[in-house]
């Protein structure tokens, strides 16, 4: 798409484009049109309850499209094995961990992201958080387990960096998460917030190698709800909401200029009993570009209000905004123009998705 000129955005629609929302329902009714329109965020993410057969969500992702001023950022978690949104459309796909043990596991992998970029380009999405860069074993208790590709960095790096550019190359964003890493968690950070003991020697040589080496190529970075006493001595909260983590290692010590991007603010890491305007302010001054709200729409309006609010009193400083919205828009502008997506070629899917089933058949 063309670039949009900043300067003629207003303060509701900046702070629009600061946020990635979810949302209910499986069409675009006239109550989730009028919400969408008044927030306008940067991006939305679909889940397995929007989701029903490829002709209806092809429909879905293009009235999702269309009726915001700036297109948005289209986003699923399709990263194959448990977390496998698309079940039931796409056929069963192999988990990370079971096509990296394979001997032809990079063919495989590359496959794999090259399926999963076409047949989610085809159905209308244009970005797909994954690669999981966790290190873990398969059978790990954090979350995690074979969602990752191993717990070997080197490894992570290699299948991690084919993933991203054979999905690239269908035209679909990825994104690299958790940061700094979920790998020596204990728990699930969906239900509590994980307290990762490791040491910051232990963090920067290992969990965050993937980063390191992969940050030129990384569009998108997501941190994780974790809290880690080396990095953030006795501050215990997510390392989402902590500049620590986020400004000082991510943006400046390991240099990455992409696009940072919260985890879901509704998870259980995360204090629920905290408002989310509190949170998402939190979330801003700590470097995030961008805060996501997967389910509650108080919240989703609550934290737009806040972000509009703060930018208005300048409570948020304009140039750390428009830094962020700099990066946002120019990752936008590397996506199909504004206007109608393409009709949806239920012919091409179809050859999508057996070539999926094969991906699972051969690496059986």
């Amino acid at each position: 798409m063309s670039p949009v000129d900043l300067s003629t955005l207003s303060d509701s629609q900046r702070a629009g484009q600061l946020l990635v929302v979810g949302v209910e329902g499986t069409s675009l009714d006239d109550n989730l049109k009028t919400r969408l329109q008044s927030v306008a965020p940067a991006g939305i993410i679909l889940f397995a309850r929007n989701l029903i057969d490829s002709s209806q969500v092809a429909a879905f992702c293009r009235e999702l499209f269309e009726i915001l001023p700036i297109p948005p950022l289209l986003a699923i978690d399709q990263e194959g094995g448990r977390v496998n949104r698309l079940k039931g459309i796409f056929p069963p796909i192999p988990s990370n961990s079971a096509l990296a043990e394979k001997p032809k596991n990079e063919d495989l992998i590359r496959r794999h992201a090259r399926d999963t970029g076409r047949g989610l380009r085809l159905l209308g999405f244009n970005l797909n958080f994954a690669p999981v860069l966790d290190l873990s074993e398969a059978d790990a208790p954090n979350g995690i387990g074979d969602r990752a590709y191993g717990n070997d960095p080197g490894q992570v790096v290699r299948m991690a960096d084919i993933f991203l550019s054979a999905q690239a190359d269908e035209g679909v964003l990825g994104c690299g998460k958790h940061f700094p890493g979920l790998g020596g968690a204990v728990v699930d950070s969906h239900l509590e917030l994980p307290i990762i003991s490791r040491s910051a020697d232990q963090i920067w040589k290992e969990d965050l190698h993937p980063y390191r080496a992969l940050r030129e190529k990384l569009p998108i970075i997501m941190v994780g709800h974790a809290y880690y006493p080396s990095l953030q001595g006795r501050s215990a909260h997510p390392a989402t909401l902590s500049e620590v983590v986020v400004r000082e290692l991510l943006r400046e010590k390991i240099g990455y200029r992409g696009v940072i991007l919260t985890d879901d603010l509704e998870m259980g890491a995360v204090d629920q009993q905290r408002s989310a305007g509190e949170v998402v302010l939190q979330a801003l001054k700590a470097g995030n570009d961008l805060v996501m709200y997967c389910k509650t729409w108080d919240r989703i309006e609550e934290a737009h209000a806040a972000l509009t609010r703060a930018l208005r009193t300048g409570s948020l400083p304009k140039r750390r905004v428009e830094d962020s919205l700099t990066r946002i828009l120019s990752l936008k502008s590397r996506l199909v123009p504004p206007g109608k997506l393409p009709a949806f070629d239920r012919a091409g899917f179809e050859m999508v998705c057996q070539s999926l089933l094969q991906l699972e058949q051969s690496s059986a």
